[in-house]
């Protein structure tokens, strides 16, 4: 005997139903973030970095070293900063 649909089921389907191919839609094209994407990626390593250099135990970035996670970061901000003014 299947179960009776519950209110959680009903939102999940209407969602799905209603929302996800906007969402998708949106998600494929990244266009509210165009030019941005590299920029976000390395500022979150710089800030993981610094919090690391500052005693905050982030415990998915363990084997990673805080300097090097730092420099890798700031690395990547101006190497798309040189290659999007160079270009």
């Amino acid at each position: 005997m299947a179960e009776p649909p519950t209110f959680a089921r009903f939102l999940t389907r209407a969602f799905t139903g209603l929302y996800a191919p906007i969402l998708r839609r949106q998600l494929m094209t990244l266009g509210l973030l165009d030019g941005l994407k590299t920029y976000i990626v390395a500022a979150a390593m710089v800030v993981t970095g610094l919090a690391q250099v500052l005693g905050v135990n982030l415990p998915a970035f363990d084997t990673h070293a805080s300097g090097q996670l730092v420099l890798e970061g700031l690395a990547v901000l101006f190497l798309r900063h040189g290659l999007k003014t160079g270009a």
